[in-house]
């Protein structure tokens, strides 16, 4: 289903509401701003809006520089962003980007998504493929992973990185080193709970965990240093990133608690 009909029923009107920016390129030879007021004219944008958009894009994609260049004179990461922002030269409801950021450079990258982001919230639905999992933890509302061709898993950041997060890093300082005795008997309450967890790094007054239930964790290695009169100064658990819950996804499947992987 498209905008509510049958794919084979769908025609020209409906793909006039999509935009597409593909991983090949697909470049013209006349002149960058050139282009991207024709792109404009194609899609039937008013001139003068068209001439202020084409400024933005130029000025968001920072192609100010390049505008009287054709675009196979630019660089691999300059026609990427090229690309882009010809595609936003016309409004639409639904936008694919695949890899759209691609060859680009941190600083661009994050203005590139803040401006997505943007127009996300003003109502562009947007399909996003990417192997950087941090921007599709950045930008996206829904995410489906795919392992193998095969859908693995849907659902939000938030549910996919509870689903899938395994171990998270739990770092607990105290307020002087520990004795050898001390941090001894620390672990060896820990190991008696029974809590699944792993001595990362051990310091005097530092010590890391990796653990499965690290608020339980939290929670008795603070009861322990109350019990003993050894303040804490810090302690702080690292929340699992959709890097994490990807890889344990793709290593062990089996989630934990989330439901099986639909589309609809």
């Amino acid at each position: 289903m498209l905008f509510g009909k049958e794919l084979r029923q769908c025609g020209r009107a409906e793909r006039a509401r999509i935009g597409v920016v593909l991983q090949s390129e697909s470049l013209d030879f006349v002149s960058v701003e050139q282009n991207l007021r024709l792109y404009a004219f194609l899609w039937g944008v008013p001139r003068e809006v068209a001439k202020a958009r084409a400024e933005e894009m130029l000025e968001l994609f920072e192609l100010g520089p390049m505008r009287d260049r054709r675009p196979w004179g630019l660089s691999g990461g300059e026609r990427r962003r090229f690309q882009v922002a010809r595609e936003l030269m016309h409004e639409m409801e639904l936008l694919f980007l695949d890899e759209p950021t691609v060859g680009l450079d941190a600083l661009t990258r994050t203005r590139i998504l803040d401006y997505l982001a943007g127009r996300a919230r003003r109502g562009l639905s947007i399909v996003f493929t990417t192997h950087i999992l941090h921007e599709a933890d950045r930008l996206c509302d829904r995410i489906g992973v795919m392992n193998a061709g095969r859908l693995a898993t849907v659902g939000s950041p938030d549910e996919i990185k509870r689903a899938y997060r395994g171990a998270r890093t739990v770092e607990a300082e105290f307020a002087r080193p520990l004795s050898v005795p001390e941090g001894g008997d620390l672990r060896a309450t820990l190991e008696r709970l029974g809590e699944e967890f792993v001595l990362v790094e051990a310091h005097d007054d530092l010590l890391l965990f990796r653990a499965r239930n690290a608020e339980a964790l939290v929670a008795e290695v603070a009861r322990w240093a109350g019990a003993r009169g050894i303040d804490l100064e810090r302690i702080a658990v690292q929340e699992a990133t959709l890097e994490d819950a990807f890889v344990r996804l793709v290593s062990d499947p089996t989630p934990l608690g989330f439901p099986s992987p639909e589309v609809g």
